[in-house]
């Protein structure tokens, strides 16, 4: 009878799975491959060389549900050069009408370090190592913590409220309750406006009372950007308040960009940024000049992107000139 019993579980428990294995799921992955080289005037020591790799697989599912909502749920593996064990940096689940959405995710939806400016590859922030104004800080950055949002389709685009409960919570953990940071809250509009041709972007997160003085990060992006048949050109502004009320830290960055696609398979790009810093109200006393060149080509299963950086007073150092080369692979699959 015992065995019976175990039996009939066993079999109740496979039909729960088979059940659920009738949404559509999908296998993706890619893997990405980058040289790096870098040359600083003011610090030697700090110009290098080098390779990375990260690897990338991912399940996503979705399934129509008996009240009309449509569930939409997946997650990603990923491998660094590091020597890291893989770790599920990325998970979602949506539960929606089409136009009206909410989430429980890490790493997922739009978010304030993407930018409509057109460029080849990655932005300035990740080929450039110590730029003064790279993207949102990393603890003011609710798109890459647990958080839950709301999506909406507002005027040709998305309008996203996000609210993370602990910015310390970047990384795969169990089900244990963890209070470690501090809360942030975003919210972020990015669409076409209704207009063909037209990206824009505009958003503010903030990070309450985070670190042991108890200062606030504010974060504000707001950009624009305009496709014209072969050309694309734009323009963001981004500004970073922080620190304690007597030592300030303000920081601010405008950056321009113009793409060129040569044919379907080949494009290039050039960037200028320009980043002032203020703390307690005293400015730097030299901006961060930053022209980044790039050139694209896509093979069919391979894309190769190679990008160079010159930058004049590096994190608004005087004299702190650097140049910086990257070539980057990607594989899709």
């Amino acid at each position: 009878m015992k065995n019976k019993l175990l039996l009939t579980t066993a079999i109740a428990g496979l039909t729960a799975i088979t059940g659920f294995a009738h949404a559509e799921t999908k296998l993706s992955g890619n893997m990405e491959q980058t040289f790096k080289a870098s040359s600083i005037d003011s610090t030697p020591a700090d110009s290098g060389r080098g390779f990375g790799s990260e690897m990338n697989i991912g399940l996503s599912s979705s399934k129509d549900l008996d009240n009309g909502l449509k569930a939409s749920y997946g997650f990603n593996l990923e491998m660094d050069s590091d020597g890291a064990d893989a770790i599920g940096d990325v998970y979602y689940m949506t539960i929606g009408s089409g136009d009206v959405s909410v989430s429980i995710a890490r790493d997922n939806g739009q978010n304030l370090s993407s930018t409509v400016v057109p460029h080849i590859s990655d932005q300035a922030g990740t080929v450039v190592d110590g730029e003064t104004l790279g993207n949102v800080s990393s603890v003011a950055d609710a798109h890459n913590q647990d958080h839950i949002r709301i999506d909406g389709n507002v005027m040709g685009g998305t309008l996203t409220v996000r609210y993370s409960p602990d910015s310390g919570n970047t990384t795969a953990g169990d089900s244990t309750i963890t209070d470690t940071a501090n809360s942030v809250k975003e919210i972020i509009y990015s669409g076409s406006l209704g207009v063909d041709g037209l990206k824009v972007q505009a958003g503010t997160s903030k990070s309450d009372g985070d670190g042991s003085a108890n200062e606030d990060i504010k974060f504000t992006k707001y950009g624009a950007s305009y496709n014209f048949g072969q050309f694309a050109v734009g323009a963001d502004l981004r500004k970073e308040d922080s620190g304690t009320v007597a030592s300030k830290v303000e920081k601010e960055a405008v950056r321009y960009g113009l793409t060129f696609a040569a044919n379907d398979n080949l494009s290039f790009g050039i960037s200028y940024q320009e980043t002032e810093e203020k703390t307690a109200g005293v400015k730097a006393a030299s901006d961060e000049e930053t022209i980044l060149v790039g050139v694209g080509y896509n093979f069919g299963g391979l894309g190769i992107d190679l990008n160079y950086a010159q930058v004049d007073n590096l994190s608004n150092t005087s004299g702190a000139d650097a140049d910086f080369f990257q070539i980057r692979t990607i594989q899709k699959f």
